[in-house]
């Protein structure tokens, strides 16, 4: 019988996530068990911050692992698994938070709850606005160097501070400041140009 447990990962020895992604693309279980323990504690204090109940926080951090296994033969193109992991248990738990506020919402408001022709027109207008709107900055945000625009969308796109961003990508919160002022720059320079054609280099 083959055993695709790399000699590394027997003897204890920390591997990279990157190799580790790797490994568990080949379902590896060994390698999927070591980067659930580096990661969950840490991913659990920083669900915390969004979600008070614990029990909630823990099950949304398990689905993202779950997540992560199931769609094991993409690992390889994850270029931060520890940034994917923290974004995804974010976004996981924000979800969960909408989907009991419109549970709620629903259940107060249900009886007597009327949409008029009228702002079912208007929200139909303002969705194909923001469709646009959407497009336009997709155009704009593919022409910002690729570090620089990781660092805008964990930003303003996540919510991330600069301080979990300099910590999940590995680089000083003055970087992390350097990178947001380009993406801001050539978005400013961009926006304002007719035809967004030309790239802006890397800081």
């Amino acid at each position: 019988m083959k055993n695709n447990t790399p000699t590394a990962i027997t003897n204890g020895i920390k591997l990279e996530d990157r190799k580790l992604l790797l490994e568990i693309s080949k379902t590896n279980k060994a390698a999927f068990e070591i980067l659930f323990h580096r990661y969950y504690g840490t991913l659990c204090k920083f669900g915390a911050s969004f979600e008070p109940r614990i029990d909630i926080v823990e099950e949304m951090v398990s689905d993202v692992f779950l997540t992560l296994w199931n769609g094991r033969e993409k690992l390889p193109e994850i270029a931060n698994v520890k940034a994917y992991l923290y974004v995804s248990v974010k976004n996981n738990l924000l979800k969960s938070l909408k989907q009991r506020e419109v549970e709620l919402s629903v259940e107060l408001h249900k009886e007597g709850l009327r949409e008029t022709n009228e702002s079912i027109e208007q929200q139909i207008i303002e969705r194909e606005q923001r469709k646009l709107l959407s497009r336009k900055i997709e155009r704009i945000l593919e022409k910002i160097p690729k570090k620089s625009r990781q660092v805008f969308e964990m930003s303003r796109l996540h919510g991330l501070k600069y301080r979990e961003i300099s910590e999940i990508l590995n680089i000083s919160v003055k970087t992390v400041e350097n990178h947001m002022a380009l993406a801001l720059k050539t978005i400013r320079h961009l926006a304002f140009s007719k035809s967004p054609t030309h790239k802006i280099p890397d800081p």
